[in-house]
Order: structure tokens, then C-alpha cells, then sequence
């Protein structure tokens, strides 16, 4: 999201980047994680392999999360000769430093306190829906959207599908169950109700749900889901799955 070719929407709370004409009639709306400690790079990969001809690509963020990736991107920048120095894997002075340089940019920049209270709070998680509401507000009634999402954000997808210009949703990694948690109703009974088109692109190695998510759940007809072998993370993914989820999603966009 850092190309130049971006441009930025200023929405209520939250900022928006986008690729495209704000004119499109066709969106392609994309949901990331919830937890503002982590990204998603599943959907940032695709804006760079994935050719959408005519459709505006928009990313609403909210402050907080637009404030972690500033402080991942500089602290990473920052610590990058301790790999050459200690090598790349990682190590507990490693750790640190990243804490270090975020906590003093973070106190050199009093409008981004906001988020060190977030930072220091026992969850960083974020509902994401009024700030999707407010994208999908300010783009406009009549476009045709689709959502691409990532973990939480699938979630939060998956509880929009009742408004009329959402025309279907792709999700990469659906959060079925948390793994240090017993069952959560939120993430999983709704789903048999789906009455939208759903692609859920799942890694076989998902500790949120693997391959057997087809067996464990009640899920609707709308419903597909696609199985790649990856983690949560989609970190290792090959060129040949990633064409596979490509097409798959091409398919989705054009069949609907």
C-alpha cells in the first residue's frame, strides 16, 4: 500500500487508501486484520499480482492501524544492520530494539498516543464495522462491491452481507476457532446463512481451521472453500497456488 500510484481518502476516524476511479460503478472493497499488531499480506500481495480492469481498489484503515504499519515499516527499516550483524533469524535483542524505536517515535509524536494506550492495553483488537460502513458510505449507493478479507476481517465481511451493493466476499484464512480458545459462537453460527457468494481460501496448516473446517461447521450453500497449503500467515504460499487463488477469484469477480 506504499506505491505512489495510491491516493488516500479521508474518512470519519479512519483513512482509505485506493487505486482508481472514486467514479468505478465495480469496487473491490478489502477488510484486514482486526488486531492492530498484525497485517495482512495476503491482501497487500495480491494488489501487486492481481490485474482488475475498471474496478476501484480501496483499503479503509483505522488510525490505529495506519499508525502500526508507519511503526513496523521504520522500526524494520531501522534494525535492518542488526541482520547483518547477528543474522537473520531472530533474537531477543532483536525484539527489543523494534519496542525501543516504536516506544520513542511514538513519544516524540503526541497525536499518535492514541495508539501507545492501544499498544499497552490487554487487546489490540479493533470492530471494524462502522469504519467499513463509513467506507462503503462515502463510496457511494449503487457500486457494486466485493469484499476481500483476511482472518478477522472475514468475519467482519461475513456480517455485511445484507447490505444490497455487496455482491459477494473472498476471505484468506476464516478465523473458524481461535487456537488458545474454546468455541466462540461469533465466528461460526452465522455462517449456514449465507446468502451471498463466499470464497474461503484456507490453509491446510491454519491453526484458526484447517482442512477439516468442512466437517466441524454448518455452512451455507454460498459457500466455497478453496484449500492451499499454507499457515495462517500465507507467508510460504507457491507461484503455482497463488495463480490458483487468482483465477479463483477472477472467476468469482466475473461470475457474479
Amino acid at each position: 500500500m506504499e506505491d505512489a500510484q495510491f491516493k488516500y481518502l479521508k474518512l470519519k476516524g479512519a483513512n482509505a487508501a485506493y487505486l482508481g476511479s472514486l467514479a468505478s460503478d465495480k469496487v473491490l472493497l478489502f477488510i484486514g486484520r482486526n488486531n492492530t499488531q498484525k497485517n495482512s499480506a495476503p491482501l497487500q500481495k495480491l494488489l501487486n499480482r492481481m490485474i482488475l480492469g475498471g474496478y476501484l481498489l480501496i483499503w479503509p484503515k483505522s488510525k490505529n492501524q495506519s499508525i502500526s504499519e508507519l511503526l513496523a515499516e521504520k522500526s524494520t527499516r531501522a534494525v535492518s544492520y542488526l541482520n547483518r550483524i547477528l543474522g537473520p533469524n531472530e533474537r531477543p535483542i532483536k525484539v527489543w530494539v523494534r519496542r525501543l524505536l516504536k516506544g520513542l517515535i511514538l513519544i516524540i509524536h503526541p497525536s499518535k498516543w492514541s495508539y501507545f494506550a492501544n499498544w499497552l492495553s490487554a487487546s489490540q483488537v479493533e470492530d471494524q464495522t462502522p469504519i467499513i460502513k463509513g467506507a462503503i458510505q462515502a463510496i457511494g449507493e449503487g457500486k457494486s462491491i466485493f469484499i476481500m478479507s483476511h482472518s478477522a476481517g472475514g468475519i467482519t465481511a461475513s456480517t455485511l452481507t445484507n447490505i444490497p451493493n455487496i455482491q459477494g466476499i473472498i476471505c484468506f484464512g476464516y478465523p473458524f476457532k481461535h487456537p488458545n480458545k474454546g468455541a466462540e459462537s461469533y465466528r461460526t453460527k452465522h455462517l449456514k446463512d449465507i446468502q451471498k457468494p463466499f470464497l474461503i481460501i484456507q490453509g491446510t496448516k491454519d491453526e484458526y481451521g484447517g482442512k477439516d473446517v468442512q466437517n466441524l461447521y454448518d455452512l451455507s450453500p454460498c459457500i466455497k472453500l478453496e484449500f492451499v497449503d499454507a499457515t495462517h500467515e500465507y507467508e510460504n504460499l507457491t507461484a503455482g497456488d497463488w495463480a490458483k487463488v487468482t483465477h479463483k477469484i477472477e472467476d468469482l469477480l466475473q461470475a457474479t
